[in-house]
């Protein structure tokens, strides 16, 4: 009677794979730890809130530095710190960088710098006008 072979031959793991296995575990660490420390960020931001929260037109350089409920009246997601879009200020359209982000009666509004910053216009400007909102955010073509 044949005898049924109960084990197989182990696998091999090829050295290419063997060697990205540890460069795969560490990026996933770091990953998690950045990720964690953003979260950290937030949990402090929310409780500096609570305790002082954020005035209306103050610059904070993170979403999470508002108060919570602020209301973006755009179809398109909020601009990220440093992108540039174009604005309807004072009947004009103008291109402008984002610098942080402010609020004003329950609606999110934008810090902005205008792409000419040291331009007679720019120095002119209230501190305030520098803060937009959504609708005067111009239409995409």
């Amino acid at each position: 009677m044949k005898a049924t072979k109960t084990t197989r031959p182990a696998l091999r793991i090829p050295a290419a794979r063997l060697a990205r296995l540890p460069a795969t575990a560490t990026a996933r660490k770091e990953a998690a730890a950045a990720a964690w420390e953003v979260a950290a960020q937030a949990r402090e931001d929310a409780r500096q809130q609570l305790l002082a929260p954020t005035p209306e037109f103050e610059a904070a350089p993170r979403l999470t530095m508002l108060p919570g409920g602020l209301h973006w009246s755009a179809q398109r997601p909020v601009p990220g710190v440093g992108a540039k879009v174009d604005v309807y200020q004072g009947g004009h359209r103008d291109l402008v960088t984002v610098l942080g982000y402010c609020h004003a009666a329950g609606f999110l509004g934008l810090v902005t710098e205008p792409y000419h910053p040291g331009s007679a216009k720019a120095r002119r400007m209230h501190p305030r006008a520098r803060c937009v909102f959504a609708h005067q955010l111009a239409q995409a073509a």
